[in-house]
């Protein structure tokens, strides 16, 4: 089993830097720090570096980057009714997905991101593109109550996910979760029958709430129950569960949530990008709310760059407050790392510390626009970019080297995602 020690100037490692140390790894665990290790370690060394945990996406839709910018400046329904659904019932196929998915792979590990949470269909070769490049990936399969070509109904899309379940049970790389998809287009019975299942295999179950201002009016409309009432009488509150966006919520459903302990994917330049407004980040997590980060999917943000989804995290939440203590660099890394392993119960990863898996990347700190250094943290959130990421590990195992990824090609990837586009464009 291979050791080796892995120096940076700077190591985030236990939530606290350390300085001019060794991050150690033994095969695919974190060993520890040491300024001087043992002779048996091989060293490595990112030069003017810090070595922070991979970051952890909790909510995003991978495949739809095929669709990136083919529907900008549009309101949520709009966009959605009239353009991605459209798309999505024309072009999804497996060549698609795998073709889009691999994309996705190689802007997640250029960006630093070790771990995402997708909600989309034809899940299977959503983890087959996911396992191929070495990342990790909690991959959902999507529920509606009517049909699709990947379904007839709920309890067939429950079916998929159970297939799914049986196949990468186990797998190192590879989680299953269901998602029924949101309140308005999944009804209380069929979210019944997924938190049922859910409950019965583990999972965890990930869907939309509270996304747009009429959700929870249209909700009462319908059913009599807001969308917040109706996720908690079917006890989706009460299992492993990630809520994506929650931007319209009031009060008493933050003090409820709070109360459950609920994890909600925060995706802020989604929500601009759409007009749906700011999520009370701030009341959400004081209330003990588990807020962590998402990007949402790359056709409404229009990308997967977590390093600039906390950025927007960390400033936009202290304009709206007019607090420039709130969400300070410290919390939106913890957002976007442990917080987010943490809803997506997926062990052993999002922080550096002794017997964790080694999931981690190096940000170069040798640009102008990240010299000097005084706070790494701050660095990695207010002036570093993706393009800063040199090298990322998961499980030990190198993913890029120098800004170069060594298990995907890169560049036929970009190539079929071209032809792809050149198709869609073509109608």
């Amino acid at each position: 089993m291979t050791r080796t020690a892995f120096y940076a100037d700077y190591v985030w490692y236990n939530n606290k830097i350390h300085t001019n140390t060794h991050l150690l790894v033994d095969g695919d665990t974190i060993a520890g720090i040491a300024e001087h290790p043992s002779d048996d370690f091989k060293i490595e060394k990112f030069a003017n570096s810090a070595i922070f945990p991979g970051l952890v996406n909790t909510h995003t839709h991978l495949p739809m980057g095929l669709f990136r910018g083919m529907a900008d400046d549009l309101p949520l329904m709009e966009w959605l009714q009239k353009h991605i659904w459209p798309a999505e019932g024309k072009w999804l196929s497996p060549e698609f997905i795998q073709a889009a998915t691999d994309l996705a792979a190689v802007e997640m590990i250029k960006s630093g991101t070790t771990l995402s949470n997708d909600m989309y269909f034809l899940s299977d070769f959503i983890a087959e593109s996911i396992r191929k490049s070495g990342l990790k990936g909690v991959v959902g399969v999507g529920v509606l109550d009517f049909p699709t070509k990947f379904g007839n109904n709920a309890d067939d899309y429950i079916t998929n996910a159970s297939k799914l379940c049986e196949k990468y049970k186990g797998d190192e790389l590879i989680s299953v979760s269901l998602c029924p998809h949101a309140p308005y287009t999944v009804n209380p019975e069929n979210y019944t029958k997924c938190v049922e299942f859910c409950a019965k295999h583990g999972l965890v179950l990930h869907t939309h709430l509270m996304e747009a201002d009429h959700e929870s009016a249209d909700s009462v409309a319908k059913y009599g129950k807001t969308t917040v009432q109706i996720m908690n009488e079917v006890g989706a509150f009460d299992i492993k569960s990630i809520f994506a966006h929650c931007v319209q919520l009031n009060d008493e459903e933050i003090a409820l949530m709070g109360e459950k302990k609920v994890s909600v994917a925060h995706c802020i330049q989604s929500n601009m990008k759409l007009a749906n407004g700011f999520a009370p980040v701030k009341k959400m997590m004081d209330a003990g709310i588990n807020v962590t980060i998402g990007t949402d999917g790359a056709a409404s943000n229009n990308d997967l760059d977590m390093i600039d989804e906390t950025r927007s995290v960390a400033l936009v939440h202290k304009g709206v407050l007019k607090d420039a203590t709130a969400l300070s660099a410290d919390t939106v890394l913890h957002m976007a790392t442990s917080c987010g392993a943490k809803a997506l119960a997926v062990d052993n990863t999002g922080e550096l510390k002794k017997g964790n898996k080694a999931d981690f990347i190096a940000v170069s700190f040798d640009s102008p626009k990240t010299t000097p250094v005084f706070n790494p943290v701050s660095h990695l959130v207010y002036s570093a970019s993706a393009s800063d990421v040199t090298a990322m590990y998961v499980n030990g195992k190198c993913l890029m080297k120098d800004r170069v990824i060594l298990t995907v090609d890169e560049e036929k990837i970009k190539y079929n995602a071209r032809a792809w586009a050149e198709k869609i464009k073509k109608g």
